[in-house]
């Protein structure tokens, strides 16, 4: 049961609907213009009349539920299932934070930054999904609005209506809920681990236990060093180990065996990271911090939970490193004994300067975890640079220095694998003595060893094999000096070829397929594609040859993990060591300027050229018109050189011949560009997308500011209106400062960029640079007269925003030149508050500390006191804080629900929080209700999982609340009994012994107690638990219809209860009547529970024979239904009457031939029921052969070719015909009130227009006055 407004359980059917109606309402703002969704849009629409108009012709308006509102609307099982379908209509269309009324308050108001234009909570779920998700879910909204009429249609319509005795019917909601429920959660766990970033893929850690040879790299567990960092003395503190060593000693191997050891040893949590020279994260270290939060996130709720909370606040597409950083210092504090791993850092291009370098990843991990329980292992060469940072904390670190006699019987064993492979033939003593010489020869290099495959041939003779032994270099360098001498010696044709190869190979930001390389080469080498140069076939022979011919062994090509042809496998360079010979050997191209060559960085060249070659592709018109080609590899380049070129010329140099064609690319009018960006705004591949920012309005200026290529900044400002509005209403300035580029915003301020510009949403330059924590552009901006306060369209400054990410210098700096803190967003909300919804704890403390006294208190925002907000959350810390500033007093606070912080902390489970606030005198509230009388007992026993709470709240000071009867009269324990939380009884009632008694008998508006409510809902437990605590004396007691527990276990088919029942003496109650007559043998017969009735028969004196108020016996009942194993049963009783006559004279077999049960017929007539004739009702009126009562004697016949619904059983069927009912035509007596029925439209046409006590019936919907009474006494009857 939620907090704020709770949902269905207090605002209702009515609120729920009102709920959706709304969200739907709201649907066109976010819709997409494109002329491919005009039809889908189209088919929402009319469904979404068809759902108003549904809810408008069963009383629902104005989101109350109407006096005159249909009646099926106050069946439980109908309302169950509308809510249910209601639900899926939600949840299918609108994110689940909508049903929780405000609970997520300005995340659902608050518009977003990066173009969208509203929060996450609040976005229409297929807006945005593709295009295949929308057409699903526009299906599955068009279904359930049908399911709703056919569930109650129109007054108006003819519609056909299966009722809610097709259990199969119901069956299909509860499963397409349960169906969307996971989707909903499946969604929401891909897009928060899509915003983490998940590193891009690499296979490092599986090819690296597949090269592990036998129990090689067993030793490190013995180590003395390694057990006690894995075993600390102190298991609080967190724990360093770094294990280094010489290049090629087996160091990835060594880590992926420790990863898979550890996974399998440990109970808690184990996260890797393996660096690579030929991956995209060589770039940003940080990349491992991403893998690793995805990691434990994915498998771990608490830590998903963290991710989640920080994503759905955050406006940016993914999460930058400061966020990051803050995300895993939540993560390890709520996830204790973490243990993360980091291969191959050292393999980083920036080790010690920069915010993306080694030296700030390590400090930002080693400052983070202090204070926690983790362990760290690195694993890397000994680089200065790592070295350095890691000794600022040497309190914490452990080292370990791999030698040769580590590794030495690991190379022996590896050398021994790689000769048996390779000289299967030979006898096993040249083997061995081939296999020593090499691993004595390589010096512990594992990767030695593995170069030197290729020089071991079967066909060599054992002289020649010695040979090559002793011939071969020692030390990797001079190993790759002599492949490199023979790539030299090529045609220059080959050598253009493999120069190339390796360029795109050690270079580009992630591993190519060979069908991109193919391609990528092509417009290297000829700066064109001639569809006369693509190989004919892409096969292992073209690998071989073509790739591995040319660059083996200083490249690799591994098999793709999901795509086995050998065009997708990718290109790799076997070891960091190889890519740093190529950065010192690899020549730049023939056409690059001599004077750009000299004195530059080489890896900049390379960067250049791959920047070259893809702009000169991106050129090429063929590219963009390439449906029908025939060679797969043809547009296999496209999707890297779109989404790369830009990061790698920032990378190299502005070389003459890039700038030219980067600037001939870069047109407005130009087709390849225009193409270029609707590329980037609907890629095939969605989650390549970047709507926010690559919009098709895009223009060439705005692209390269966003992509943040300053030095082309500088070649094309002369041409371009540095306040020209374009995509999202924004100018150039917000493109600058989203890139978080100073230089580029320094240069468009010079330029005369007009600061004061809003873009669609109301936000400004200040407010994107902010919102990223773009420190010194804020005080670009700042410096340059900008507004320090602007307001968006929900009202929030520059201030919020920076409370909202934790980016305290930005707030800092903002208040120290002026901005004004007390500024209110829409809703009422300040600093404090975005501050407490975000969890930026560091940042409160500093506001609190310079911000007014009653900031800690303030309650005008719509979600209440500062404390709420944070109860929320259960955010502990957030709230001592709070306290520390005088928020106590907000204990006692209301929001404007009447929940207190008490409330929603037992609402949501936070244990601790709720301890905080209890020991803080929150047990004065224990028994306050909020507007809808609920107390936060209450709030507890409606939700899972809340032993402890529950636990916690029982003291003193909340016997009140035990009493207390919400808006329905419920109380907790009822409440705790309706949701079958037998735990929850249990502790409840052992807190209030020997009061208990009384809470056992409190009945609620409905009559109904906690036992009652139990066995409606089948909860065996709980009633278990209700009758062993004295629950007995409630046996007897009727709720407002009459019904007893027996009957209403007997309704819902539980035989355990209705056996625990009658073990307990509930077999008194077996002749008690509900208010139209019906039993508990009728209400088991109704719903065909066969188990009930068994137990029910063997009840002494069971009233087999008692009838409701229109005559109806079980046996009855059975027979019109068709049930004709609970005819069985209930003929074996000695006392039945199988002839017994309804009201009008009809007998059970009447009714079995009626509707069409020929094998009951067949079986009452075995029994020995008699052949009456029904003239009155079949054929023509005959008073001398006539079962009716008087006043029927006169009445027409039924004709033969009446037209009848299809059977249904159930309790839904005419009371006089015994055929299905038509639109659910229900009838009462004005004066009796037990006389209701059901009336197909052909016998109330008919004259059946009188109760049995002749009183006069009329529509169920309609007022008494509505209809006219004649003078026989008998009423005109509308058209139905």
């Amino acid at each position: 049961m939620e907090v704020t407004g709770l949902a269905v359980g207090v605002v209702g059917l009515a609120g729920l609907f009102s709920v959706c109606l709304d969200s739907l309402s709201r649907f066109q703002s976010y819709r997409e213009s494109n002329s491919e969704t005009h039809v889908l849009y189209t088919r929402f629409r009319a469904a979404r009349a068809r759902f108003e108009q549904w809810g408008v012709s069963v009383g629902i308006s104005n989101g109350r539920l109407q006096p005159n509102h249909h009646d099926r609307l106050d069946n439980k099982k109908t309302a169950d299932l509308i809510e249910d379908i209601l639900q899926i209509i939600a949840k299918t269309i609108c994110k689940e934070s909508i049903l929780r009324g405000t609970r997520t308050g300005s995340r659902l108001q608050s518009g977003q930054l990066g173009g969208q234009s509203q929060s996450r909570g609040k976005r229409i779920k297929w807006a945005f999904g593709g295009k295949e998700s929308r057409n699903e879910q526009v299906d599955d909204f068009e279904k359930l609005v049908q399911q709703l009429y056919n569930l109650i249609p129109p007054e108006d319509k003819s519609q056909s209506y299966e009722g809610l005795e097709s259990e199969a019917w119901v069956e299909d909601i509860r499963q397409m809920l349960a169906k969307i429920e996971e989707g909903i959660k499946f969604e929401i766990q891909r897009d928060v681990l899509a915003w983490l970033g998940r590193s891009p893929p690499s296979e490092k850690y599986e090819d690296s236990l597949r090269k592990r040879v036998g129990t090689t790299c067993k030793w490190i567990f013995e180590r003395p060093t390694f057990k006690s960092w894995l075993s600390p003395v102190d298991s609080t503190k967190p724990r360093v180990l770094w294990i280094n060593g010489p290049a090629g000693f087996g160091k990835t191997v060594l880590s992926a065996h420790i990863v898979h050891h550890l996974s399998d040893a440990l109970d808690t949590p184990v996260a890797h990271f393996f660096f690579t020279s030929d991956n995209e994260s060589r770039e940003d270290p940080f990349s491992a911090l991403r893998s690793w939060l995805y990691q434990i996130a994915a498998k771990n709720d608490d830590a998903f939970q963290c991710v989640h909370r920080t994503w759905e606040n955050d406006p940016s597409e993914k999460a930058s490193r400061r966020t990051l950083v803050d995300l895993f210092k939540q993560v390890v504090k709520a996830v204790p004994g973490c243990l993360f791993i980091a291969d191959g850092l050292d393999e980083c291009s920036q080790l010690s300067n920069g915010d993306a370098s080694v030296a700030r990843f390590l400090r930002d991990i080693t400052n983070t975890i202090a204070g926690f329980d983790i362990r760290f292992l690195l694993v890397s060469r000994d680089e200065p640079e790592i070295r350095e940072a890691l000794e600022e904390n040497e309190e914490i670190l452990s080292e370990y220095r791999i030698g040769t006699d580590d590794v030495e019987a690991d190379t022996a064993a590896f050398s021994q694998s790689v000769v048996d492979k390779k000289l299967s033939n030979k006898s096993k003593g040249l083997r061995s003595a081939i296999s020593e010489a090499m691993t004595v020869r390589c010096q512990g290099q594992f990767l030695w060893i593995k170069m030197q495959e290729e020089s071991l041939r079967n066909g060599m003779s054992k002289k020649r094999l010695h040979e090559v032994v002793e011939n071969m270099p020692s030390g990797l360098h001079h190993l790759y000096d002599r492949n490199w001498n023979r790539i030299m010696n090529m045609s220059d044709w080959d050598r253009d070829r493999t120069f190339a190869l390796l360029r795109l190979t050690a270079f580009t930001f992630r591993p190519l397929t060979v069908y991109t390389v193919t391609e990528a080469v092509l417009i290297t080498q000829f700066q064109e594609l001639d569809p006369d140069e693509y190989p004919e076939s892409v096969n292992n022979e073209y690998i071989r040859t073509e790739i591995i011919g040319l660059c083996g062994p200083l490249l690799e090509v591994h098999d793709h993990p999901q795509h086995s042809s050998p065009g997708n496998r990718t290109l790799h360079i076997p070891h960091f060591s190889v890519r740093q010979y190529l950065v010192e050997n690899l020549p730049p191209p023939a056409w690059m300027q001599a004077n750009d060559v000299l004195n530059k960085k080489y890896e900049s060249l390379h960067h250049t050229a791959i920047a070259r070659a893809c702009v000169q592709y991106l050129s090429l018109p063929q590219i963009w018109e390439r449906d029908g080609q025939p060679c797969l590899c043809v547009g296999a380049f496209l999707v890297y050189a779109a989404h790369n070129w830009m990061h790698h010329a920032r990378l190299g140099l502005m070389d003459p011949s890039l700038l030219e064609l980067s600037k001939g690319f870069l047109l407005q009018d130009k087709a390849q560009f225009k193409s270029l960006i609707n590329y980037l705004a609907d890629p095939e591949d969605i989650s390549l997308a970047k709507k926010s920012v690559f919009q098709p309005q895009l223009r060439p200026f705005e692209y390269v500011l966003y992509g943040g290529w300053i030095n082309m900044v500088d070649h094309l400002i002369d041409d371009a209106d540095v306040n020209e509005i374009g995509a999202l209403g924004r100018s150039p300035i917000f493109s600058a400062c989203h890139s978080g580029s100073a230089e580029t915003v320094n240069l468009l301020i010079r330029r005369g960029a007009d600061l004061s510009i809003s873009d669609s949403l109301g936000l400004t330059c200040l407010h994107l640079a902010t919102a990223y924590g773009f420190e010194n552009i804020v005080r670009i901006l700042v410096e340059s007269k900008v507004e320090l306060s602007p307001q968006d369209h929900t009202g929030r400054t520059p201030l919020h925003l920076a409370s909202t990410r934790g980016h305290i210098k930005c707030y800092q700096y903002l208040l120290q030149r002026g901005a004004d803190v007390n500024i209110r967003d829409k809703w009422g909300g300040n600093v404090v508050h975005y501050a407490c919804i975000h969890g930026q704890a560091e940042l409160l403390r500093f506001i609190l500390r310079n911000a007014p006294d009653n900031f800690a208190t303030d309650y005008y925002y719509r979600l209440g006191s500062p404390l709420i907000v944070a109860s929320h959350y259960g955010d502990v810390d957030m709230a001592k804080l709070l306290f520390e500033y005088g928020a106590v007093s907000s204990l006692f606070i209301t929001d404007t629900l009447g929940n207190l912080p008490l409330h929603y902390a037992a609402s949501y489970g936070h244990a601790e929080l709720l301890e905080l606030f209890l020991e803080h005198g929150g047990e004065r509230t224990l028994s306050v209700s909020n507007a809808a009388g609920i107390t936060a007992l209450h709030l507890a026993c409606g939700a899972r999982e809340r032993d402890r709470i529950i636990s916690l709240l029982l003291r003193p000071g909340v016997e009140q609340s035990l009493l207390t009867g919400d808006e329905e009269g419920d109380t907790p324990l009822y409440v705790a009994s309706a949701a079958g939380y037998a735990s929850y009884v249990k502790l409840i009632l052992q807190y209030s012994e020997p009061e208990h008694q009384r809470l056992l008998e409190m009945r609620n508006r409905n009559l109904e107690t906690p036992l009652f409510v139990a066995s409606y809902n089948g909860h065996t437990e709980v009633v278990k638990t209700l009758l062993e605590h004295g629950a007995e004396t409630t046996l007897h007691v009727l709720n407002s219809h009459n019904i007893s527990p027996l009957w209403a276990a007997s309704f819902n088919g539980s035989s355990e209860i209705v056996k625990e029942l009658l073990y307990h003496g509930a077999g008194k109650t077996i002749t008690t009547a509900g208010l139209g007559g019906e039993t508990p043998l009728h209400a088991a017969t109704t719903e065909n529970h066969a188990e009930v009735l068994k137990l029910l028969l063997e009840v002494p004196a069971a009233p087999v024979n008692q009838k409701t108020t229109y005559g109806f016996t079980a046996l009855f009942i059975a027979s019109r239904n068709g049930y004709h194993d609970m005819v069985e049963l209930l003929l074996s009783a000695d006392s039945i009457d199988i002839d017994s006559e309804s009201w009008l004279g009809l007998s059970p077999l009447f009714t079995a031939v009626a509707n069409g049960h020929l094998e009951v017929a067949k079986l009452l007539l075995s029994k020995g029921a008699h052949l009456q004739p029904w003239e009155a009702l079949i054929s023509t009126a005959s008073g001398s052969c006539s079962p009716l009562l008087g006043p029927f004697t006169n009445l027409e016949p039924l004709s033969r070719d009446a037209e009848a619904l299809d059977f249904t059983p159930g309790a839904f069927w005419c009371y006089v015909c015994t055929l299905g009912v038509r639109d659910d035509q229900e009838f009462h007596c004005v004066e009796c009130s037990d006389s209701y029925m059901f009336l197909c439209p052909e016998c109330f046409s008919r004259g059946f227009q009188l109760c049995p006590r002749l009183h006069v019936l009329v529509p169920f919907q309609s007022d008494e006055s509505d209809s006219q009474s004649n003078e026989d006494g008998s009423i005109d009857s509308k058209d139905s």
